[in-house]
C-alpha cells in the first residue's frame, strides 16, 4: 500500500470508488442533523448545547452581534471539523490534506473580506498597513511588507491545515508500515504509541478547525466587514 494513498483523490479506497472521495466528507453532515424522534434526545441536546458554546466562541472573536456572522463561521467549523475526524479513519481520503479544498474555502471569503474593506474603509485599511510610530524613512518598506502579508494569507491559511494534517496522518503510516515482519515486542510497542498518537491528531483535527476559522474572524475584524 502506497504511503500516500490516503490522501490521493484518484485512488479507489476500502468500499468507496475514487468518485465518492470527495463526497464522503459530507456524508456526516447531511446525516448528523435529521431528527430521528419527536422529541429532542440526549445526543440533540448534547449536540445543540455544543453548537451553542461553539457560536459563542465567534462571537467573542467577532465585532458584531449579528448571529449570521457568527452562524457563517460556526458551520464553516464544523465542516472543517468533520473532514478532518473522518480522515482519521484508516485508509479514508483526508480532504483537507489539499491545498486545493483549503484555498476553495479561504480564498473566496479572504477577498470578500479585502475588498469590502478597501472599497468601504479605504482610509483605515490604508492605516493598517502603517504600524503605529513607524519612521518615516521605514513607512515605504513596511507598506509594501504589510501589503505582502496580507495578500498571502489565504495560502498561509490553507498550507498551515494541510501540514498538520498531512504530518500526523504519514507518521501513522509509517508506524503502521513498520509493523509488518516486526516483533511482538515491537509490534505491542508501536501499537501503544499509535493509540497515543491518535489521540493526538484527534485533537490536532479540533484544535486546527477552531484555529482556521479564528483566523478568518480575524481577518474579517481587520477589514472592519462585520462591525456594525
Amino acid at each position: 500500500m502506497s504511503l500516500f494513498i490516503s490522501f490521493d483523490p484518484n485512488t479507489s479506497i476500502s468500499i468507496l470508488s475514487k468518485e465518492l472521495n470527495w463526497v464522503i466528507m459530507m456524508i456526516f453532515l447531511m446525516t448528523s442533523m435529521y431528527y430521528f424522534w419527536s422529541k429532542p434526545n440526549r445526543l440533540t441536546i448534547c449536540m445543540n448545547n455544543s453548537f451553542y458554546n461553539i457560536s459563542k466562541q465567534f462571537e467573542i472573536a467577532l465585532k458584531t452581534c449579528k448571529d449570521s456572522s457568527k452562524l457563517l463561521f460556526t458551520a464553516l467549523f464544523l465542516f472543517i471539523l468533520n473532514c478532518n475526524l473522518i480522515g482519521l479513519i484508516p485508509n479514508v481520503f483526508t480532504s483537507t490534506s489539499h491545498l486545493f479544498l483549503n484555498l476553495f474555502i479561504s480564498i473566496p471569503m479572504w477577498m470578500g473580506f479585502f475588498f469590502y474593506g478597501w472599497i468601504t474603509y479605504t482610509n483605515k485599511m490604508f492605516a493598517h498597513l502603517v504600524p503605529k510610530g513607524t519612521p518615516t524613512p521605514l513607512i515605504s518598506f513596511m507598506v509594501l511588507i504589510e501589503l505582502i502579508s496580507n495578500l498571502i494569507r489565504p495560502l498561509t491559511l490553507s498550507i498551515r491545515l494541510m501540514a498538520n494534517m498531512v504530518s500526523g496522518h504519514l507518521l501513522l503510516t509509517l508506524m503502521g508500515n513498520s509493523m509488518v515482519g516486526s516483533s511482538i515486542f515491537m509490534v505491542i510497542l508501536l501499537t501503544s504509541l499509535q493509540s497515543i498518537l491518535s489521540l493526538l491528531e484527534l485533537g490536532v483535527a479540533m484544535i486546527q478547525a477552531y484555529v482556521f476559522c479564528t483566523l478568518l474572524t480575524l481577518y474579517s475584524d481587520d477589514s472592519d466587514m462585520m462591525s456594525n
